[in-house]
């Protein structure tokens, strides 16, 4: 019995290696057809558009469009930005003898170029003073060579006399979206510290 069991298992070794044997040779009729070549049709490589202004310039002071660009890290912090005044508020006249809606506090919007016309595109700069009597005291004694400004260690802020619309100004303060007067904007404005006015543009004559 077991000799017939031994001689079982050699016949199946044997056939299974004379399988694979012939499994190793090519079949002289088979065909195998070349598929063509496969040419992707890939869009071409758009062209990134240019920033419409530096995020910042050589004084490392942003530009509006970059103090916005990087608003995830500027915002809540003290920032300096450069900037044309393109609008300054000036509060309506009230007639005598009525009672008008009280004004709001100074404020001014300055953009990348100084022919913007849409505040969405420019910054508001606010703090800079408390109401528009201060602004013109100031700027009536600066005029007469009498105006001092307070001394730096009572921490109150000299009033600006040289804005005007058209001045290429540096300003520092801090870059949030509340004011401390009240003001607020979404996109941000900046709490006045200090400037320097790096242009400025002639005065008209009346």
């Amino acid at each position: 019995m077991m000799q017939a069991t031994r001689g079982i298992l050699s016949t199946l070794v044997l056939l299974a290696l004379v399988g694979a044997g012939c499994g190793d040779k090519a079949d002289p009729d088979l065909q195998v057809e070349r598929l063509p070549d496969v040419h992707p049709n890939l869009p071409s490589v758009p062209t990134l558009p240019e920033p419409p202004f530096p995020t910042t310039y050589q004084d490392s002071s942003y530009s509006i469009y970059g103090l916005r660009h990087r608003i995830r890290n500027t915002m809540g912090t003290d920032v300096t930005v450069t900037g044309y005044i393109v609008d300054i508020y000036v509060p309506p006249e009230c007639p005598r003898g009525q009672v008008c809606p009280r004004p709001a506090a100074p404020h001014l919007y300055i953009a990348d170029t100084a022919t913007e016309t849409d505040h969405h595109n420019s910054l508001m700069v606010v703090g800079y003073a408390e109401n528009q009597e201060q602004i013109d005291e100031a700027v009536d004694l600066a005029s007469r060579g009498r105006y001092e400004p307070p001394d730096p260690e009572s921490g109150i802020l000299p009033i600006p006399t040289d804005f005007a619309q058209g001045n290429k100004v540096k300003f520092s303060g801090k870059f949030a979206r509340v004011s401390g007067s009240g003001f607020n904007n979404s996109e941000g404005l900046i709490e006045y510290r200090s400037h320097e006015t790096l242009e400025a543009v002639e005065p008209t004559e009346e």
